[in-house]
């Protein structure tokens, strides 16, 4: 299973930084297991890198800007670069997937391209994400990026993901139109939202109110949750718990903190209620996700 923690570094906004598998190479690509034993949650977060998904086995269900969609298995995602994206496993199901994450500077051969063709493509006026399945065109996206989880020479493995991102933009460039132009109120709710969730994972250990998370994005109260319901699905109060668990559940892997110590670390207020809400959310305990 990816620990995210091993993977992510963030920016002073919180977007991502990835910890590639070749530090000279932008790219860092996986196959993941989610067991079903557990719940597993990557929450809400976004970088500069372009996210590919195949699901190999199971089922997952992800989020792009607001938009839900449920992956199955021999589907797959192409998520843009900046968008706010999560996903998480289903109650009692396994999946296991295949994941690129590459960043879109490997296609800047020149600057003809990278203005006329890149830089659009990854632009605010673009797609926010494509859903691949085998009945249209983007079955030609799945056919090139598999290749490179399982027929790939290592020896050249980077000239391989070059050459697969370039036939993709291609592809894409095809089908989608990149002119289309988002209503500037779109762009201003997404920014808001990102000020909170930011200002969210910057202070969860503190005791945070839902007056603190609208203030930090400069809107009221209902609008606050209006936009996290959007985005998120979740009520301000259930994103700002979720993403606690989310930090006790690198602490749970990567230390030997006591529970208890872990509670009071992610701004629980007690071991029982840490406990208690942790079964709610990954279903099992803390000590039994450890033992896992």
């Amino acid at each position: 299973m990816i620990n995210e923690k091993d993977v992510i570094n963030k920016r002073n906004d919180l977007s991502e930084i990835f910890q590639y598998n070749n530090p000279l190479f932008e790219c860092y690509y996986s196959y993941a297991n989610y067991p079903s034993s557990i719940v597993v949650r990557a929450t809400e977060h976004w970088h500069e890198d372009i996210e590919f998904l195949y699901i190999v086995d199971g089922e997952l269900e992800c989020m792009v800007n607001g938009q839900q969609i449920s992956l199955s298995k021999g589907e797959g995602l192409l998520v843009n670069s900046k968008r706010i994206h999560s996903n998480n496993s289903f109650p009692g199901k396994s999946c296991t997937f295949y994941c690129a994450i590459t960043h879109p500077s490997l296609l800047f051969c020149n600057t003809y391209v990278e203005k006329t063709f890149i830089r659009p493509m990854v632009g605010p006026n673009s797609f926010d994400y494509i859903k691949l399945t085998k009945d249209d065109w983007t079955n030609e996206i799945m056919e090139t990026m598999i290749p490179l989880f399982e027929n790939t020479d290592p020896k050249n493995i980077e000239l391989a993901i070059v050459a697969a991102m370039f036939k993709n933009f291609y592809i894409i460039s095809k089908h989608c139109d990149m002119q289309t132009q988002i209503p500037r109120s779109d762009t201003i709710k997404v920014e808001t939202f990102r000020s909170m969730i930011t200002f969210i994972q910057e202070n969860y250990k503190e005791k945070i109110s839902l007056e603190d998370i609208a203030e930090s994005g400069n809107v009221g109260k209902t609008l606050c949750a209006k936009l996290f319901k959007k985005y998120s699905s979740k009520t301000p109060g259930e994103y700002l718990i979720h993403y606690r668990i989310q930090k006790s559940v690198e602490l749970l892997t990567d230390t030997d903190m006591s529970i208890t110590e872990i509670s009071y670390e992610t701004g629980f207020t007690s071991s029982s209620h840490f406990t208690k809400t942790f079964h709610e959310v990954m279903g099992c305990t803390p000590l039994k996700y450890r033992n896992l």
